[in-house]
């Protein structure tokens, strides 16, 4: 026998492995067809019978290692050929896309359709490849050859761009708003900037004369991008909101390219930024229903960064000035993230005073000694000059800064779950990741810090140090809001350092391995893309079902795998349901994703039953265009922006929204504490004509649970049912008129 090398015997030894799982996958999908072997079922206890299904584990483990022991041994006698690695690789990726269907079957086992007959295809692709194996090699040396020849880097930046455009264009946005309405009524996106955007139309300012989760410029930015957009709707929303992302990771992967000066790393950051942010698993099942944790939070940061960038790269004061507007522009835009930019700029001007290496450069030039000290005044002038434009005089007042703090400080001091949520729950992947990001982040920090301050690193390496600084910052959201909704929100600046330590690892291998390497993690960074299970689910242009808000094909039913629509709803138990709903009835027309046969039936309905034209008609015949209009319901936005009417309340919305044939209250959306103060000083103070209300607000028969934890909401309603009549009514709403008119 011919004595073989410990290396081909490693290599064929995985080959058999490769095989052998194979043929346990296959195995495991025909036996599965069978059905429990007869006399089995007479061994059981009775309650065993019940849970008793084809189990043929033990059959397929000895045939595994039958085989794999068998072939194996017929390989070392008889075979002496050396191994092809190509062979080696197509059936290695084969039993990894197998065990990855497998996995898939298992985790999405509510709707596996997809996991099943991708594992068909790939059973298929196993066993043709093995008959077929000379022809098809020959078939894929010359594709590679002719890929070869291809110069990639030519049209490298025009690729990138094609497909961050086509992953992320959504055709169809009416299915989006369709979706996004059954499974949380516009809840997030209201809160986000529709309902305070929309005030800002009518010259209400954030902070001022509406409450604004998110900041003074953001609603008040994209309302009138909205608006000028086809009109303030939500399908304009969701348009302007598609092109802002699509717009930010372009410029994220030039700024990458610009960085690292490699397409193909920016093209990898790109994926890899685009997966982690906008489909793990706290984002399911659609992105846009928490735009909160989208590239929206951030503004134009990637293009301060690009500023920072390239004033370390060129020492020229004029991108330190522009860094310095654009700081107090993000306080502006929105108050927690410009904080974290803000702290950011100032430990760079820090920076260039302690560190040698770059106080030498300012302390020689007279002219920099003079705008070094400027620098440290830009934010605060900037962010003043944006917030006086916005709100006027008002920002010199008490009440407007304590407005936009407090629901901060609320927010930090009462956050949503302690920083071990989620090893509490076991969920321990997003509670190792959760330690990994800020540790990557501090372990950078560190080592740049002390080379720069010795001056044995490269003087631009102050920039990865300041993008340690920024997602420290920013990572305090997860620190506060320890949900797995939360950790991948800022996941940028943790895919930016990423990468940055990838191209210096690759700089110590050869030119051909690097090329290799960079290849590989873009095939990876693809197929990681392509198999998660939101990113099947997403509308894009490349995504291959007809119906992907419906189609149980591609769908992930979340967040208790029993579906996505009305969620919070539909385990509403009897006894803390209203003996009726707005419409006086009790069928409550409660829909999951199995009642509509496609996307098309799905938009139909949300068209209907988001309309509200009855009561439209009410607010409209009772009140005048320049009238705020106190209004308490579901939907208040929707309605008003239907009416085309201010709303009155500083709270707005003031209850969260929910279907209204639903027979359950709706419940009061107390930011803060000063919520039923300020709603209270409003109507006595403001003392509107008519306050229009859902129909439910008139029932005396309210369910425990809510007269114990919707206090606050009940006490207006009781307000206004003490000073105000029936006068009118519509469909769901009902007007009110104050009893002195």
């Amino acid at each position: 026998m011919k004595k073989r090398s410990d290396k081909e015997i490693i290599l064929y030894s995985l080959l058999v492995l490769c095989w052998a799982i194979q043929l346990g996958v296959i195995l495991r999908e025909i036996l599965n067809l069978c059905q429990v072997p007869q006399g089995i079922n007479e061994l059981l206890l009775p309650e065993g019978i019940l849970r008793m299904a084809p189990k043929w584990d033990l059959f397929i483990y000895g045939v595994f290692i039958t085989f794999a022991l068998g072939t194996g041994a017929i390989i070392f006698k008889w075979w002496h050929q050396p191994i092809n690695r190509w062979l080696l690789i197509g059936e290695g990726a084969v039993t990894l896309f197998m065990l990855n269907a497998i996995f898939k079957i298992i985790v999405y086992s509510n709707s596996p359709q997809l996991a099943q007959r991708v594992l068909l295809v790939l059973m298929g692709i196993s066993l043709i490849g093995k008959i077929f194996y000379p022809e098809i090699r020959k078939w894929i040396e010359e594709i590679y050859r002719w890929l070869k020849k291809i110069n990639w880097s030519f049209y490298g930046d025009a690729w990138w761009i094609v497909i961050i455009v086509i992953l992320i264009y959504m055709p169809d946005l009416q299915r989006v708003a369709a979706m996004i309405y059954m499974g949380e009524c516009f809840h997030h996106l209201d809160a986000f900037m529709v309902s305070s955007g929309y005030a800002s139309l009518w010259g209400q300012s954030p902070s001022v004369d509406v409450f604004s989760e998110y900041g003074i410029g953001l609603p008040v930015i994209f309302s009138k991008m909205i608006n000028a957009w086809g009109g303030f709707d939500y399908v304009s929303t969701f348009r302007v909101m598609m092109w802002f992302v699509i717009i930010y990771f372009i410029l994220t992967y030039f700024l990458m390219r610009y960085w690292l000066k490699s397409a193909v790393i920016a093209g990898f950051a790109f994926i890899l930024v685009f997966l982690l942010q906008m489909f793990h698993y706290g984002a399911s099942p659609l992105i846009w229903r928490l735009p909160s944790a989208s590239p929206l939070r951030f503004g134009l940061d990637i293009l301060w960064l690009g500023i920072l960038l390239l004033h370390v790269r060129s020492g020229k004061s004029r991108w330190l000035i522009a860094s310095g507007i654009y700081s107090g522009f993000a306080l502006y835009y929105m108050t927690s993230t410009g904080m974290c930019v803000l702290v950011t700029y100032y430990a760079y001007l820090i920076a260039l005073i302690l560190l040698p290496i770059f106080r030498r450069q300012w302390l020689s030039n007279s002219r920099e000694r003079v705008i070094y000290p400027l620098c440290w005044a830009l934010p605060l002038v900037s962010a003043a000059f944006f917030l006086f434009m916005t709100i006027g005089k008002q920002v010199y007042q008490e009440r407007f800064w304590h407005n936009l703090l407090s629901f901060m400080f609320i927010f930090g001091h009462a956050g949503a779950a302690p920083f071990y949520e989620n090893l509490k729950y076991r969920y321990f992947g997003f509670f190792i990741m959760s330690l990994l990001v800020p540790f990557t982040y501090l372990a950078t920090l560190l080592y740049i810090s002390y080379g720069l301050y010795v001056d044995k690193v490269k003087k631009e390496w102050i920039f990865t140090a300041l993008l340690c600084i920024y997602g420290l910052t920013n990572y305090q959201y997860f620190v506060v809001r320890s949900l797995y909704t939360s950790y991948f929100t800022n996941a940028l600046p943790f895919v930016m350092i990423i990468c940055f330590w990838f191209s210096k690892a690759l700089e110590f291998i050869s030119i051909s391995w690097q090329r290799r390497l960079k290849a590989l993690v873009v095939i990876v960074s693809f197929y990681a893309l392509w198999t998660n299970q939101n990113f099947l689910a997403y509308p894009n242009l490349v995504n291959f079902s007809r119906n992907p808000m419906t189609d149980n094909l591609v769908i992930q039913r979340f967040p208790d795998r029993t579906g996505f629509f009305n969620g919070g709803f539909k385990f509403v138990e009897e006894k803390d349901k209203l003996p009726v709903n707005d419409l006086g009835a009790t069928d409550e027309d409660m829909r999951t994703e199995d009642d509509f046969k496609s996307d098309a039936d799905l938009v139909r309905y949300y068209q209907v039953h988001f309309n509200f034209p009855e009561d439209v008609d009410l607010i409209k015949q009772l009140t005048t265009p320049q009238e705020r209009v106190a209004l308490i319901s579901s939907f208040e936005t929707k309605m008003l922006i239907q009416a085309k009417r201010a709303p009155f309340f500083y709270h707005f919305p003031l209850v969260e929204s929910r279907p209204m044939t639903f027979r359950t209250f709706p419940w009061g959306l107390a930011s803060t504490p000063a919520y039923l103060s300020d709603t209270m000083d409003q109507l006595t103070m403001g003392h509107p004509k008519y306050i229009f209300m859902e129909k439910v607000f008139l029932e005396d028969k309210i369910p425990a649970s809510y007269q114990e934890k919707n206090s606050a909401l009940l006490t207006i309603i009781a307000y206004v049912r003490e000073h105000y009549q029936v006068y009118r009514q519509g469909k769901y709403l009902v007007a009110m008129k104050c009893r002195d008119f």
